[in-house]
């Protein structure tokens, strides 16, 4: 077939073709880049719904986890804090035999006077109450015994016993007192 269009319309034809053809196209490249973008949104909402889901699982197995490990926390410490406080009642109680011991040792004694038998005890108001047994080769060291014991300061209410001057000679006394901590 022979074409018989003068060389303008002829290039019309052609550039119309080509246009509508670029069209075409363009739609095909924007319905696809369209499709492309839908196709990625409803994956990313598909992905972030699954994410939650799977951040609400997790939150609810920690729960669990803290409540059971709450309990196991909140059992032992009340254990250790039951003990503790059995430990702090039996160190208050407790008693210092050896600086009880140093505080009699330490008051001077004439050379006759011994000491044989010690006893300590903690009373109810908390004072360390101490008794001692001893021996004495005449009443007047006792005597002198019994003035250094007055006049220690760590040492209240020395009381001998009645028998402890009984004897001028070769005299057993006893003695009980109580220990000021805080002297």
């Amino acid at each position: 077939m022979i074409n018989l269009l003068p060389f303008e319309e002829k290039n019309r034809l052609i550039l119309q073709k080509k246009e509508k053809m670029s069209i075409v196209i363009g739609l095909a490249v924007l319905i696809s880049l369209i499709c492309m973008i839908l196709i990625l949104l409803s994956i990313k909402f598909y992905i972030m719904s699954e994410a939650d889901y799977q951040i609400s699982l997790l939150q609810q197995a920690e729960q669990q986890n803290q409540n059971k490990d709450g309990e196991i926390l909140s059992g032992l410490t009340k254990s250790y804090n039951a003990n503790l406080a059995r430990l702090a009642s039996f160190y208050k109680k407790e008693i210092y035999f050896s600086s009880a011991v140093e505080i009699i040792t330490n008051v001077e004694k004439p050379d006759g006077v011994k000491m044989l038998n010690f006893s300590v005890d903690r009373l109810p108001s908390g004072k360390i109450q101490m008794s001692v047994a001893g021996a004495s080769d005449t009443r007047d060291n006792l005597l002198i015994f019994k003035q250094n014991i007055e006049n220690e300061k760590k040492i209240s209410d020395p009381k001998f016993s009645a028998e402890s001057w009984i004897s001028p000679k070769n005299a057993n006394f006893s003695l009980t007192f109580q220990i000021n901590e805080n002297e």
